[in-house]
């Protein structure tokens, strides 16, 4: 998976959870997810893995 296929799918979550309950859960902050999602900056591996095994498992 890219970043990119990322980006889309927590796209898509964001219509039925919101960022701040993600951030929670993940343990990603909330500035972080933003700027992510805006595709201003790719994040790190081990971020990127909490959040897709996060989108893809829950």
């Amino acid at each position: 998976m890219t970043q990119n296929e990322l980006r889309d799918m927590y796209q898509k979550r964001l219509m039925r959870e919101k960022q701040c309950f993600i951030a929670k859960e993940t343990g990603i902050s909330e500035n972080m997810l933003s700027k992510f999602r805006n595709g201003k900056i790719d994040l790190y591996d081990y971020l990127f893995i909490k959040l897709k095994n996060y989108l893809m498992n829950n």
